[in-house]
């Protein structure tokens, strides 16, 4: 009501006498234009004061300007309250009848308890993926003594029934097949939105450039503490710029996710790009597996970094890590990555080198001279191994196009 009076007011036709005849008890004398106009001011004030003066009387607003009066009001008002779980703990003295407490998997126990003493809760909700990254401890004493816990699993540990929301409603059914089969037991069904025809994009030409691929990278991981791998990135920046053309040709925009293990790799890849304006149309995020907790892309390109003749990954080989990693992307995850390493890591990271292999979804980078980084020619798609390995991927691409149940 207030925009359309601004509206009114904003006309060149109502002069300053318009409006101060719409504020007289008398009618004004003038044209017929002019009563008009006097008339439909008088009208839209009359209706703005009605509605205003209701709100006074149903909203009981305190006559104060002190801040703990209103805050206090504001509590005692609302039906609902959006906070940390660290924030609750200045709800001390206002009753609740529901606590709901998101990504509770990822808080320790002592977190989960603050929210828990706001008084009156007759129901706790507590929403999370034991799945996923838990909980941060640095103190090893803590974790070793299972401090670190979140509330979440001490309740599965003493019997408490869990319900598992089964749908899932991001991933490409391309992308969502391997992390069901690793991390769910085949439980999580794909939404009806991500099965349909148009949730699958074609960003870049090219087998490679699917819903779903790893691209195996002859490079070497830098020594260091933090591990970087500049083939990766070379690679990852060849890739980057041939997106930004293609956006920039369709005119569209595409937000896109760059998922790195180790810091040092992040920083290299930081540092090719610059100002990540400049990559526009992309949308562009650099961060850690850490960093995309709780996040989701239109496009996900994973840098596993790991490169030697040991096999050895460090850390990478944690599951929940793993996890999250190859759970942001909505249309097309890539990953890359020196398959010799991963599949003699005994991880998690070996078992998807040889899904991608069986689901003719591995690629070798050619990073030859004279190749185009804007389509997949400078690939070479690897077959699957001879003994079962054809069979499989009849298997694996029956699954890809059903519901699992």
């Amino acid at each position: 009501m207030l925009d359309d009076f601004g509206k009114l007011l904003d006309d060149k036709s109502i002069g300053a006498e318009v409006v101060m005849d719409a504020f007289m008890p008398a009618g004004a004398v003038g044209s017929s234009e002019i009563l008009l106009l006097v008339r439909t001011v008088k009208e839209k004030i009359a209706a703005i004061r009605a509605v205003a003066r209701s709100l006074m009387r149903e909203l009981k607003l305190p006559e104060t300007s002190q801040d703990f009066k209103i805050k206090k009001f504001c509590y005692g008002s609302a039906s609902l309250i959006f906070c940390t779980v660290s924030g609750s703990a200045k709800l001390k003295g206002q009753k609740m009848d529901l606590l709901l407490i998101d990504e509770a998997a990822q808080l320790k126990e002592c977190e989960s308890l603050v929210p828990m003493q706001v008084s009156g809760l007759r129901h706790a909700v507590l929403v999370g993926d034991e799945c996923q990254l838990p909980a941060i401890v640095k103190s090893k004493v803590s974790d070793e003594a299972l401090l670190g816990r979140s509330l979440f699993e001490r309740l599965s540990l003493l019997g408490h029934k869990k319900h598992l929301l089964n749908m899932q409603y991001r991933m490409h059914p391309s992308i969502s097949i391997f992390p069901n089969l690793s991390f769910y037991d085949k439980r999580i069904l794909d939404g009806s939105n991500v099965t349909q025809a148009g949730h699958e994009r074609e960003y870049l030409p090219g087998a490679m450039y699917g819903p779903y691929s790893f691209i195996n990278i002859d490079g070497r991981e830098d020594r260091g503490r933090s591990k970087r791998n500049m083939a990766e990135v070379a690679a990852i920046m060849k890739i980057l710029r041939s997106l930004k053309q293609a956006c920039i040709r369709a005119g569209q925009v595409v937000i896109v996710g760059v998922i790195c293990p180790y810091a040092a790799q992040v920083e290299a890849i930081q540092g090719k790009i610059g100002d990540v304006k400049s990559m526009r149309p992309l949308v562009l995020r650099v961060n850690s597996v850490d960093g995309f907790q709780g996040s989701e892309e239109d496009v996900i390109i994973l840098s596993t970094v790991r490169s030697n003749g040991t096999g050895s990954i460090g850390f990478l080989s944690n599951r929940r890590r793993a996890n999250v990693a190859l759970t942001r992307a909505r249309h097309c995850l890539w990953v890359l990555g020196n398959a010799a390493t991963l599949r003699n890591s005994g991880s998690i990271w070996g078992e998807l080198v040889q899904d991608a292999v069986e689901r003719r979804c591995f690629f070798e980078w050619d990073d030859g001279t004279g190749v185009s980084p804007a389509v997949s020619h400078g690939t070479r798609m690897v077959e699957p191994e001879r003994g079962g390995g054809a069979a499989a991927f009849d298997i694996c691409d029956a699954l890809g196009s059903l519901q699992l149940a």
